[in-house]
């Protein structure tokens, strides 16, 4: 099969990657791709459906009888994660590698760094519209009584950095296949692995104690379920959470760097 289709295909994408500054070229053709795509609209469908039948049960059972809790939602959200951050980054590089695309848009005057920094903050960004939309379930927990606002911000604020450190993670596996389904798979195990950390360092803390805390300082839950889903915001947690990006961000850049130089 000859070049030119890939050239032709890739013309638009070149032009619009040259229009201004290479990374935010990436975020804004990203973001876009999102509202285009049936699955991310998929994820926020199943995941709005799923959470006002939670909401509403939530709602039910409560009846006015406990103080509304106005970081439920958010705790939710960042649960779910170990499908939904999969879902929404399995094809960002994975299609490029598997198009072909990728080695065209290197070509482009953009560093690996840049490239990956873009899509990234596109993927984050669609993730903190999908946030931002939930607020709607706090605004209608007045309805049951008086929520602490002061927790709802430490709560999303938690969840915000939780979210764009998983799909950080996440984005590694679409660099390392071209099989979206392997993506999605891979980095689905790899978060839910992290959040369960707490519960393996648990088992084993009687046994060995300091591989325990050191296990449990690396999940996700002991830097989110025991405090920011709270309401406690505390530096240590944020530092570990913009650590997680940069780390994950940083290995992604590798392996595309990787894949360039063996084209």
């Amino acid at each position: 099969m000859s070049a030119t289709p890939i050239e032709t295909t890739s013309a638009p994408r070149a032009v619009e990657l040259g229009a201004s500054a290479p990374w935010f070229a990436v975020f804004k053709r990203e973001l876009r791709q999102y509202f285009r795509s049936p699955i991310a609209y998929g994820v926020a469908f199943a995941l709005f459906i799923f959470l006002g039948f939670y909401f509403n049960g939530y709602l039910s059972q409560v009846n006015g009888q406990l103080p509304a809790d106005a970081t439920l939602i958010p705790s939710i959200i960042t649960f779910l994660m170990f499908l939904i951050a999969p879902l929404l980054t399995m094809r960002l590089i994975a299609e490029e590698n598997r198009e072909g695309t990728l080695e065209v848009l290197m070509t482009m005057p953009m560093s690996e760094s840049q490239f990956i920094i873009g899509k990234f903050l596109a993927v984050w960004a669609y993730y903190t519209i999908l946030l931002v939309i939930s607020l709607v379930f706090a605004v209608l927990l007045n309805t049951v009584g008086t929520p602490d606002w002061g927790a709802a911000v430490g709560a999303y604020v938690g969840g915000w950095l939780y979210g764009g450190a998983v799909l950080a993670i996440t984005m590694i596996f679409s660099a390392l296949s071209e099989d979206q389904i392997v993506s999605a798979f891979l980095g689905s195990a790899t978060i839910l692995v992290l959040y369960l950390a707490n519960t393996a360092a648990s088992a084993i803390s009687t046994q060995f104690p300091a591989i325990a805390e050191i296990v449990r300082e690396l999940g996700l839950s002991a830097h989110y379920d025991a405090t920011m889903s709270q309401g406690i915001l505390r530096l240590e947690d944020v530092l570990y959470f913009v650590f997680l990006i940069i780390a994950a961000l940083f290995i992604t850049t590798r392996i595309v760097e990787i894949r360039r130089w063996r084209s």
